[in-house]
Formats: C-alpha cells, sequence, structure tokens
C-alpha cells in the first residue's frame, strides 16, 4: 500500500551533513584534548545523539558536559548547516507534498537544530512537523520522537512509513510497529540496514521516489 504518511529522517537522508558534522568531532576533540579517531570511527557516530555515544565510550559525566559545550558552539558556528541536501530530495520533497502526501521529520538533534536545518533549506512550509530529541531523551531508541511525529502527521500507523540510513531508525519504526525504507546513500549502509530489518532498501533518492509510489 503506497503510504500516505512519510516521515524522514535529517542527517544521512534528506542532507548530506558529513563534512560539518565530522569537522565538529574532531575540533571537539581537539578542544578537550582527546585524540582524535579516524574518519571510519567518526561516521560511525553519526546518527545516535553524541551524549550517547560519549557515554558509551566511557566519558565522566563532567567530560560529557565539557565536550557537548564545544560542540554545540562549533555547530551553532557554521557547522549545523555546513551540508547539502542529496541531489533530488528538494523536488522529491515538493512533489510528494504537492500530491497531498503528509510529511514530517524525526531526527536525533535537538529540537531546535532541526527546526533551524529545515528553516534553513526553506522546507518548513512542505512538513506537518519537524521533531527532534527534547529534555530527557537519549540513547538509541528513536521511537519517542517519530511517535512525535507520527502524531503530527495525524494518520494511523499502517498508513505511515519511515525513512532513514542508521539502524536507529529502522529500528525504532519496527518498535512502533510502522513500515521503513533505509536509505543506503546515507551513513548506515546496506548491511547494516538489512541487519536492523528495513523493508525495502534504495541506493538512491530516485529509487527512494520510486518505493514511495510503491
Amino acid at each position: 500500500m503506497t503510504p500516505r504518511g512519510i516521515i524522514f529522517d535529517l542527517d544521512g537522508t534528506l542532507t548530506d551533513s558529513k563534512q560539518g558534522l565530522l569537522a565538529s568531532l574532531r575540533h571537539m576533540h581537539e578542544a578537550v584534548g582527546w585524540e582524535v579517531p579516524s574518519e571510519t570511527e567518526l561516521v560511525r557516530w553519526l546518527g545516535p545523539p553524541l551524549v550517547t555515544v560519549l557515554a558509551e565510550s566511557g566519558r565522566s559525566p563532567a567530560e560529557i558536559d565539557a565536550a557537548l559545550s564545544v560542540f554545540r558552539a562549533r555547530m551553532a558556528d557554521g557547522g549545523l548547516v555546513d551540508s547539502t541536501l542529496y541531489p533530488g530530495v528538494d523536488a522529491l520533497i515538493a512533489d510528494l507534498h504537492g500530491a497531498g502526501r503528509q510529511l514530517a521529520v524525526a531526527t536525533h538533534k535537538i529540537q531546535r537544530d532541526a527546526e533551524a536545518v529545515i528553516e534553513h533549506y526553506a522546507l518548513r512550509h512542505r512538513f506537518r512537523g519537524v521533531h527532534g530529541r527534547i529534555d530527557g531523551e537519549a540513547g538509541h531508541s528513536k521511537a519517542e520522537v517519530i511517535a512525535r511525529a507520527i502524531d503530527s502527521i495525524g494518520l494511523p500507523a499502517d498508513a505511515v512509513v519511515m525513512v532513514g540510513d542508521r539502524v536507529n531508525d529502522i529500528a525504532s519504526a519496527r518498535e512502533l510497529g510502522i513500515r521503513s525504507i533505509g536509505v543506503a546513500y546515507g551513513y548506515g549502509g546496506h548491511a547494516e540496514l538489512a541487519e536492523a530489518g528495513g523493508d525495502r532498501i534504495v541506493d538512491s533518492v530516485d529509487e527512494l521516489r520510486e518505493a514511495l509510489a510503491a
């Protein structure tokens, strides 16, 4: 059944934000005196909340607070919008909106950053809701954020699909009982998305368009 409601992840799905995120992560490590991980390792950090990644790497609460302060300052100083829309995304969103599909964003970015990025790309008017993390939300599950996005669309779960590039998107969609499409052009790749249980995996925005029409 063609989904009437579509919830999109942001980083790695709508935007290629790797350049700005990696630069900000490297700056964070250097500023607090930590060894900078390899690019391959840092790419694995893209998806879950940074506070979760740092906690799981063994950093203390005080270290995490200091690191997050530096990271957020760098992001506010241009890193947040050091990104591009993936080719074809703007047209896809416009066409879906024009066809009456109900759209929302669900991202692990904090709420104000999610809104700022969507506003930067002048896409806000096409989405029923833009949802990021709020106070008290951490961990790998994105179910609470996606649930808010579903509420903003106002459709039953069986009429909605989640589109994302990481295990967090796919596993959280399964947790909520909604279908999912994994985008392998993002940061997770085919193996991660397949293992997470994506109902369909696509390699390009053009393939995503086809999947959303099916």
